[in-house]
């Protein structure tokens, strides 16, 4: 502005008073603060409107969540940005902004963000058709996977008493798939996961889908639907029923 606009106050080092030409500039300053505020604003609003980041750290596949990605994309026409990611890295994103809502397996405890549960199922033992636990109408002895070869998947694995009971030959823990998928069928490997995470294998009989035993499972699969709170926008769309048939791929 060419001139001074405050000076050090009289009550200490960190106290400033305006000048009279600071006086004086002081609602043209506030004018343009709101100005950008609102331009800011604006452009966000306009962004979200159309686009929206999801992320996730359980395969976007999943009957239920594919089903609401439609939902978002087709009814109400919105763009969409999808990562998979771990879940340690959920919080941090979600509150920088980098994704708007986010899957997970786990609630995230943090007084920013909000954790809705949307939807549970149970595990079950998926198993190559050729193994000779694929025979079996139900897991009800955990004796069965002692000599087996267990394949964890990470986003399911959580610190439960049916898991630390499991006495298995060897076990390695994943978060792909994938290689779940190229384990079971090509190793012999045995894994616990739902039915719909390897469901165009099962319905094509390379795989067998055996259910446990209601007195072995003491847990069963929670999924949540994070996202910053008073962003009730998100809430309204993904907590909203889906009609049955949407929940096939």
């Amino acid at each position: 502005m060419g001139q001074e606009l405050f000076v050090r106050g009289k009550k200490g080092k960190r106290s400033v008073e305006l000048t009279r030409a600071g006086k004086v500039f002081l609602p043209y300053a506030e004018q343009v603060i709101e100005t950008i505020n609102t331009a800011k604003s604006e452009i966000h609003q306009n962004v979200n409107d159309t686009f929206i980041t999801l992320g996730s750290s359980i395969a976007l596949t999943h009957p239920y969540i594919y089903g609401k990605i439609n939902m978002l994309n087709n009814v109400h026409n919105k763009n969409i940005n999808l990562l998979i990611m771990d879940h340690s890295l959920i919080a941090k994103s979600l509150l920088e902004g980098v994704v708007d809502m986010a899957f997970v397996t786990e609630p995230i405890i943090n007084k920013q963000l909000e954790s809705q549960p949307i939807y549970k199922e149970n595990y079950g033992l998926i198993v190559s058709a050729k193994h000779p636990l694929a025979r079996k109408k139900c897991l009800d002895n955990l004796e069965d996977l002692e000599d087996q070869y267990l394949i964890f998947y990470k986003s399911f694995l959580k610190d439960q008493t049916f898991f630390r009971n499991i006495k298995c030959e060897k076990w390695i823990t994943t978060n792909q798939v994938e290689l779940v998928n190229d384990l079971i069928q090509n190793q012999n490997a045995v894994s616990f996961l739902p039915s719909h995470s390897l469901n165009n294998e099962i319905q094509r009989g390379k795989l067998a889908y055996v259910p446990i035993h209601k007195d072995l499972l003491v847990c069963d699969i929670q999924y949540f639907l994070v996202y910053r709170k008073n962003e009730l926008f998100y809430e309204d769309i993904f907590l909203q029923e889906l009609e049955p048939e949407t929940l096939t791929i």
